[in-house]
């Protein structure tokens, strides 16, 4: 798995398309869960991380205090050259508060976001274009499609999702990442979703959730945030809660596992009570921190 990508795969605050899906499976869905662009996960995934950016945003929304992660990111995303010239934020067409859904494919790893605007997100490609920071334009009929001319990427959008697609191997071409493309935005008639294992991870309405077929990908598990208040005092006893409903063996597991997983430098004193808890904001923090670095090196 790729380095970069693999660190927000396993922490972010994030595919495929919403395609033309089973009337059960569409319904079962959506009486059970807050957003659907989980549903662009296809059932071979070997792993995938939600984070649901909305419920995330109100937990956070009354709170004083900003982790540091969070200001670190704004300024890296708001350096990017494909942001420079945007004069609004609604100018791209992607949805300012999406969730984030990233998977892994045996061809290689998906991130996704929503959209608002397919034909705002397309102008937004062709100005990108022009100034030589994407190339190419592939309409495939299910989906479109451009490549980064400097990096070994690929970014598709349809029915209001946009997938950003890294492949495993570097020297990978274009048919790579239309065989992905072609999963990512294929019929389905049935999903992640349907996984019992995976249902079972949404049942509390956490804002994070990592499932993994493989344990060498990392544990399945969910990561249920508090609602903070807006006084200092207040926020620092506030724990995230994580669940493991997969996990057989007896014992604690520490709430660092998964970010051992990123390969992200930590000092668990700091992170960690003696409890084994984790605050609210320090989770937030190592999650901006961790995107924050993964965007930094694929934008190099």
């Amino acid at each position: 798995m790729d380095k970069g990508f693999r660190r927000i795969a396993f922490t972010i605050m994030g595919l495929t398309a919403l395609t033309v899906i089973s009337v059960g499976v569409y319904l079962w869905y959506n009486f059970n869960a807050r957003s659907r662009l989980v549903l662009v996960i296809p059932e071979t995934a070997s792993w995938f991380v939600h984070v649901q950016t909305k419920l995330l945003r109100a937990d956070f929304a009354k709170s004083s205090e900003q982790p540091q992660g969070i200001a670190m990111l704004g300024k890296t995303i708001s350096e990017l050259p494909i942001f420079k010239k945007v004069k609004d934020a609604g100018e791209p067409g992607i949805a300012l508060y999406s969730d984030v859904v990233a998977f892994g494919l045996d061809e290689g790893t998906c991130l996704a976001l929503s959209l608002t605007s397919e034909e705002r997100f397309k102008e937004f490609l062709k100005a990108l274009k022009k100034r030589n920071l994407v190339k190419g334009g592939i309409d495939k009929g299910k989906y479109f499609y451009v490549e980064f001319p400097n990096a070994k990427a690929y970014v598709a959008f349809k029915f209001k999702a946009i997938v950003v697609y890294k492949p495993s191997d570097t020297s990978a071409d274009y048919k790579n990442a239309e065989r992905a493309f072609d999963v990512v935005f294929a019929e389905k008639t049935h999903t992640m979703m349907q996984n019992k294992e995976v249902q079972a991870l949404y049942e509390n309405e956490p804002e994070v959730v990592f499932f993994a077929r493989d344990k060498a990908f990392g544990l399945s598990q969910s990561i249920d945030f508090p609602e903070m208040g807006s006084a200092a005092g207040d926020s620092e006893h506030k724990y995230v809660k994580f669940a493991y409903p997969t996990l057989k063996a007896s014992g604690v597991v520490s709430p660092l596992m998964l970010v051992s997983k990123s390969g992200l430098p930590v000092e668990v004193q700091k992170c960690i009570d003696p409890q084994n808890r984790m605050t609210a904001h320090t989770a937030l923090d190592l999650m901006a921190k961790i995107l924050n670095q993964s965007i930094n090196e694929i934008s190099q």
